[in-house]
């Protein structure tokens, strides 16, 4: 008699995934809910099991590919904790912005239970879970705003016929005391090289930098310096809603 494996439901930062527990205690993950969860395919995953990374790793796709479940007549194609984990980080790597968020909020709510258990602070799931969720979405959140400034503020350089490299540098140089190039050298990158300004650490900056674009790009008049000056004073009058 075939032994099947157990199935459940959990949400990770707000995202719902299946679960199952293999007959030895192994979790393991239904493999399209883990492409589903980043936004891509599930051939994703197949082009993923191949690579050397993965072959290191336990329940590397092998023995694990798929399994019977219970209560269905049709296996479920499976992935181990640890292969789906590091599926998550490596399209976070690539760029994939749900990715990083998600991965980023997974991150926090590991760090903050560790703290709480160390400081004896006491927090149900649903606590746990709904923090996660918001840090998930707000991360996205930014990242979007981040992406529509920057694509105004390019439009307005184009419009008003400033270079867009040097009023960029000049106008990072001004928020967060380092022109884009520079942010750049320190290769921390948080989203897509595409989209303008991905490298700064500190996401509060981050913020601040985007707020400064929106405002130079609403101007009608007045040259890079003097747009620059006013979109900073601007910027910090804002209230931080992200």
């Amino acid at each position: 008699m075939t032994i099947k494996a157990k199935r459940a439901s959990i949400q990770v930062a707000g995202i719902e995934v299946e679960v199952f527990q293999m007959p030895d205690g192994e979790y393991v993950m239904s493999q399209s809910q883990v492409a589903d969860a980043v936004n891509v395919s599930s051939s994703c995953i197949f082009n993923f099991l191949r690579t050397k990374v993965v072959k290191a790793l336990p329940g590397n796709g092998s023995e694990f590919s798929e399994t019977a479940v219970e209560g269905s007549n049709k296996p479920a194609n499976i992935l181990s904790i640890e292969v789906a984990s590091s599926f998550w980080l490596s399209q976070a790597y690539k760029a994939n912005t749900k990715a990083q968020a998600l991965v980023a909020a997974c991150m926090q709510e590991t760090l903050h239970r560790r703290c709480d258990n160390t400081f004896g602070a006491s927090k149900t799931e649903q606590q746990y879970e709904q923090q996660t969720t918001a840090n998930r979405e707000r991360w996205e959140a930014r990242r979007k705003y981040l992406r529509e400034q920057h694509t105004n503020f390019e439009y307005a350089c184009k419009t008003y016929g400033f270079s867009c490299a040097s009023t960029h540098n000049k106008l990072t140089l001004a928020a967060v005391h380092k022109t884009a190039k520079e942010l750049k050298e320190l290769e921390v990158i948080q989203g897509n090289r595409d989209v303008g300004l991905n490298y700064i650490e500190d996401s509060d900056e981050l913020l601040l930098v985007a707020k400064v674009k929106k405002h130079f790009s609403r101007y009608r008049k007045g040259g890079v310096d003097e747009r620059i000056h006013r979109a900073l004073k601007d910027a910090h009058k804002e209230k931080n809603t992200l």
